[in-house]
């Protein structure tokens, strides 16, 4: 028997993100039959380090869990990181993977579980440089607040691309008015391609205020909440005359079994259709399983199983999962897709081992001061 402790955020932007994420790790868990038991804990939008302390306090010292989830942003993590370290016990951390890696990172008692989205948005990056030499940059007063939009641009204009616009939405969706942007692309028809990071009622209303603008001949390159196939049943249907294509982590075309397993383990265990979120969860499930199945090796103590999974390679719905072992990262790979007129996907290409790009990233030094959200992305 594996004792898991979760502490799971709410979320405005996607309701059910905690949900479908914690439904998925249950269903791979029944599926599997998998000796464990979970016990779940909220810890609010996660950007109150006290908070998240506290309650991981009680699930280490209290519940006594074997290995501790939590779905939290890097800069919360360091006293609770701390904490597991003199226990020996292992924190798998999840998020997006939208910042970059904190000053603390790695860490002997963490494992990131992470979306990888700057890696995708770098990837997307260099791709719209092969496309487009001119591009404006565009995205939502809140997603601009992470990493991802520096791995995005950075790599379009490190690969030959120059930045002629910037459009930034405001914070409430109903203020959002992309005239600006029309008004710019009207005037410099030189520009046509937009690297453009949304999520959920910015992206639908971005999206949805581009398709009237009349303007049919753009190629957008977007992050991986842009391209969330959910968008039209979330937020209403979406006819796109232009192109829009990007690099994402997982997308319920993929042609294999295990694709095909767990979007039908989800849907007959939650009654919804699977999501970046529930991918998220199956996947945590998976290496949870490994740990289990090795844990006469390591007893659950936390630098044996990170020792542990430096050697293994997991099969997920998205393909080949592995741990980076200098940075303790969980990397997976990278699926270049295109949404047609009607917001259904359609896969392009890919990238099966993301090393080399994380490589990149993680060398990427930063001149200058920089700023940006506490929240957890997507956690506001």
């Amino acid at each position: 028997m594996m004792k898991i402790g979760t502490l799971l955020p709410g979320s405005t932007f996607h309701l059910l993100l905690q949900h479908d994420f914690q439904a998925a790790m249950a269903a791979y868990f029944q599926y599997r039959q998998t000796n464990t038991a979970l016990i779940s804990s909220n810890i609010k939008y996660g950007t109150d380090a006290n908070v998240v302390h506290q309650e991981a306090e009680k699930m280490l010292l209290e519940e006594k869990v074997d290995i501790l989830v939590l779905y939290a942003d890097q800069a919360t993590l360091k006293q609770t990181a701390d904490l597991a370290r003199a226990l020996n016990k292992l924190i798998i951390l999840v998020h997006g993977g939208a910042k970059y890696m904190h000053s603390w990172e790695p860490h002997p008692a963490v494992l990131s579980h992470t979306l990888n989205s700057t890696i995708h948005c770098r990837l997307t990056g260099m791709h719209a440089a092969t496309q487009a030499a001119q591009a404006a940059f565009c995205t939502s007063f809140y997603d601009g607040g992470y990493s991802h939009c520096h791995a995005i641009s950075d790599a379009y204009t490190n690969n030959g691309g120059e930045l002629t616009y910037n459009y930034v939405s405001p914070l409430k969706t109903d203020a959002s008015d992309t005239a600006p942007l029309q008004a710019f692309l009207n005037d410099n028809p030189a520009t046509r391609a937009l690297l453009s990071l949304f999520n959920s009622d910015p992206a639908y209303h971005f999206l949805q205020q581009l398709q009237r603008s009349g303007i049919n001949d753009l190629q957008l390159y977007g992050s991986p909440m842009l391209l969330d196939e959910t968008l039209p049943m979330m937020h209403g249907p979406l006819e796109l005359p232009f192109r829009l294509r990007g690099y994402v982590p997982w997308v319920s075309v993929l042609d294999s079994p295990a694709n095909e397993c767990f979007k039908t383990q989800f849907r007959q265990h939650s009654g919804r259709e699977a999501g970046l979120a529930a991918l998220h969860g199956w996947d945590t499930g998976i290496i949870l399983e490994q740990i289990l199945k090795t844990a006469d090796q390591h007893r659950f103590r936390a630098a044996e199983i990170l020792e542990m999974m430096k050697e293994v390679q997991l099969e997920s719905p998205r393909g080949a999962l592995h741990m980076d072992a200098a940075t303790h990262h969980m990397l997976g790979p990278s699926w270049l897709v295109q949404m047609n007129s009607a917001f259904q996907p359609e896969i392009l290409g890919g990238v099966d081992n993301t090393t080399h790009t994380w490589q990149e990233i993680v060398n990427t030094k930063l001149e200058g001061p920089s700023s940006g959200w506490i929240n957890t992305y997507l956690c506001a």
